[in-house]
């Protein structure tokens, strides 16, 4: 069965310097990335700002081109679509954004948001139907057909994002992709619409890919957790898995940096980040510099490896071994055996 999307050996650069610039330069962005989405999954996308989670969903989007790799969506080679084939797509991608501010047209009402797809693929034409269908749609994300001809001024940040979810699901889409559609809201608007996100995922039969950089926000949501660091996945397992007993020093680099409720667990902690003397050119390992257990045996090519059971990890020292740096998100102490 073909995956609903699929990245391999993906390598992107973006060029470097300003207009006057007298030496330009192409920086990788996207590093030999490679992730598929399996049917009904939610996969998450976890890393720190600027790591290439939002390049990566705007190449799948087709926002971005990139320089080699293959992407696929529904089985469709991205790169050898044409704009038709990019028109007839969009049917089944589709996209909630970061900002719920700035992905409205403020001048355009909430009727007119969720038509704009059905009038660009010539879908629900017949009036009654249309109207009976955007009733549905919007009752479907928690809002009220009283909303319909509302504009987005007048909702609230978690409201908009609502609008922005039923755009999204206006066209029936088997993929979504959601860019931190939590981030800029509320921590108690955040648990209604990842309660939403959920739902109706199950609904819908949806796979989606969730960028975020909040393990706690994945932990509820994802399936699966993917760890990105400058451009590249260091980390890939089932969700609990991966909280249970992360494998690679920046994935517990990241879990160590989630509050705990209890200030004492945090006394037998060893810092997970140092910086080491290695420079970056020197190692093939990305997170090299900033690794407190960095050896000689890091200078061996980047891979990842699979522990057999989907547990991927790209670190060279002492893959799948038992640990438990994330406890604290189950509760009880915090133990670490490296």
């Amino acid at each position: 069965m073909t995956n609903p999307a699929e990245v391999k050996n993906l390598y992107k650069t973006y060029r470097s310097g300003g207009w006057f610039a007298s030496r330009k330069e192409n920086k990788p962005v996207l590093q030999d990335v490679s992730l598929s989405l399996g049917e009904r999954e939610i996969l998450g996308l976890v890393g720190e700002s600027g790591c290439g989670k939002s390049t990566l969903a705007k190449v799948l989007l087709g926002l971005e081109d990139y320089q080699s790799g293959s992407v696929k969506v529904e089985g469709l080679e991205l790169k050898e679509l044409d704009k038709a084939g990019f028109k007839r797509l969009r049917r089944r991608l589709q996209v909630v954004f970061q900002d719920p501010y700035s992905s409205l047209d403020p001048r355009m009402s909430v009727r007119q948001i969720l038509c704009e797809p059905w009038d660009i693929h010539g879908l629900h034409k017949d009036r009654a139907k249309r109207k009976k269908t955007l009733e549905e749609l919007v009752r479907s994300v928690g809002l009220d057909p009283a909303h319909l001809d509302r504009y987005p001024h007048e909702f609230s940040g978690g409201q908009r994002q609502r609008v922005a979810l039923a755009r999204a699901l206006a066209l029936e889409p088997r993929v979504l992709v959601a860019d931190e559609p939590v981030s800029a809201l509320d921590v108690s608007v955040q648990a209604q619409i990842l309660n939403l996100l959920k739902d109706v995922s199950r609904a819908r039969a949806l796979s989606m890919l969730f960028i975020s950089h909040d393990f706690a926000v994945a932990r509820f949501l994802c399936d699966r957790i993917a760890v990105m660091y400058q451009g590249r996945i260091v980390e890939c397992a089932p969700a609990r898995t991966l909280l249970d007993n992360p494998q690679h020093p920046y994935t517990r680099a990241l879990l160590d940096a989630v509050p705990s409720p209890d200030p004492s667990a945090r006394k037998d902690f060893e810092p997970a980040v140092l910086k080491s003397s290695v420079r970056r050119e020197q190692c093939s390992c990305p997170y090299a510099p900033r690794c407190r257990y960095y050896r000689a045996a890091c200078n061996r090519p980047f891979a990842l490896t699979d522990d057999g059971k989907g547990h991927w990890c790209a670190c060279a020292l002492k893959p799948f071994n038992k640990s438990q740096t994330a406890e604290r998100f189950h509760g009880g102490t915090h133990e670490r055996n490296d």
